[in-house]
This record gives structure tokens, C-alpha cells and sequence, in this order.
């Protein structure tokens, strides 16, 4: 049975994952942007999506910059433009989407952001699937977004993380959306028929207290410190 998946949703996620270069003033990888994109029943286009997230976004910001260039060939003055542009109004109001925060409400901090790309680019040190390839706040058909996420051909492998300074709550609070993420990419296993292994980690930078461990392992949720 072939999920639901909406152009928006393919949309929604694209515009985040570009708006996101664009503030940081680098080029996308195409390949990281498909690895985030919801799974559709064919196979995805990832110009196509793009040509139609632009277009939504020049009907209602004319003057916005044109986010397509950053898949291959912006130059260095309109990456210029994409980083100043005010792209956290523009994913309101065009495509509804929330400002980026953590669960917890308050803005992802760099320690956070920092830590996530590291764990997207880490696979082999997480045990990530073989071959699979890391991306961060991969899509899950829920409406919840990992921080890192390694699909492989027959075993996937999520991950939260939380920066050094988290308090004993928090960590609590990303084991048990592991086990909902966890859960969410089974149920979407099961409609194709299959039982591929999902594994999920929690990365920190210190070491948990002994209650976090005892949930941790109750739960079935790795713990990786960094």
C-alpha cells in the first residue's frame, strides 16, 4: 500500500533543506537533498519539485532569490543574497511551515545544528546500514523530523541528538520520539510487507546520568556519546 506523500510535503522539505544552505552561504548536494525527501509511490524529481517550490514561492515573494540555483550553479553574489534573505518568514506564510526550533520550543541552537550534521556524516562510527547515506532531518510520514537518519536497503538506523548542557528531561524527551520514529518507519515498512531492522541512537557529548542509561536500554535506544 503506497503512502500518501503530497507535493507539498516535497516541497516543504526541499525549501528547508535549501533555505538552510542558503543561510549558511553554501551550495546543496542533491544527492543529500533526495536522501531527506519523503518516499513517494514514483520515483521522485527533484527539479520538478523544485521548479514548483519556486514557483509557489515567486507568486507570493517576487523578489525572493531563486533558491534552484543553490543545486549546482549559484554564484557567488546570489549566495550572497540567498544567506541575507529572510527565509524563516517566507517558510510561514508560503509553505506553513514553523520557525526552526527544537522540540522544546526554543531556537536550535549551533551546538545542536553542529551536532547533527556530525552525526549524519559519522555512519560508521553510529553503525550505520552499510552504504546508506546520511541526512539530516530526513522526512518520516508522521510529520516528525530526525536529526540524522541512515536508510539502507534493508535496515535503517535514526538518530536524535542533544548537545552537552541538556537537562535530564530532555534527553527523556528524544529517547521515547526515537520510539516513535522507530515505530513510524516499521508501520511504513509493514505497507510495502517488509520487517526491515530499524535501530535507533541517541548521540550526546556527555555522559548521561544512570536512570537516562536504565530508560535508554529499557527502551531499546543506543547511546552514543561524542
Amino acid at each position: 500500500m503506497p503512502l500518501d506523500v503530497t507535493e507539498i510535503d516535497l516541497q516543504r522539505t526541499l525549501f528547508r533543506f535549501l533555505t538552510k544552505s542558503a543561510r549558511k552561504g553554501e551550495l546543496a548536494d542533491r544527492e543529500a537533498a533526495l536522501n531527506r525527501l519523503p518516499p513517494a509511490t514514483e520515483a521522485v524529481h527533484l527539479d520538478e519539485v523544485a521548479d514548483e517550490m519556486q514557483a509557489r514561492l515567486s507568486e507570493m515573494y517576487p523578489k525572493a532569490p531563486d533558491l534552484r540555483g543553490l543545486l549546482g550553479h549559484a554564484s557567488a553574489a546570489e549566495l550572497r543574497a540567498m544567506q541575507s534573505f529572510d527565509w524563516v518568514t517566507v517558510g510561514i506564510y508560503a509553505f506553513g511551515l514553523p520557525p526552526t526550533k527544537t522540540r522544546s520550543g526554543t531556537a536550535e541552537s549551533s551546538a545542536h545544528r553542529a551536532l547533527k550534521e556530525w552525526a549524519a556524516s559519522n555512519g560508521d562510527v553510529l553503525g550505520a546500514p552499510v552504504g546508506a547515506v546520511g541526512a539530516t532531518e530526513r522526512w518520516f510520514p508522521s510529520g516528525d523530523e530526525s536529526d540524522a537518519a541512515f536508510i539502507g536497503e534493508s535496515e535503517s538506523l535514526i538518530v536524535e541528538v542533544r548537545p552537552a548542557g541538556a537537562e535530564a528531561h530532555e534527553l527523556q524527551q528524544a529517547l521515547f520520539t526515537l520510539v516513535k520514529m522507530r515505530a513510524v518507519r516499521q508501520a511504513e515498512l509493514s505497507l510495502d510487507s517488509r520487517s526491515d531492522e530499524v535501530r535507533v541512537t541517541l548521540v550526546v557529548e556527555e555522559e548521561p546520568r544512570a536512570a537516562t542509561r536504565e530508560l535508554a536500554e529499557s527502551l531499546q535506544v543506543a547511546v552514543f556519546v561524542k
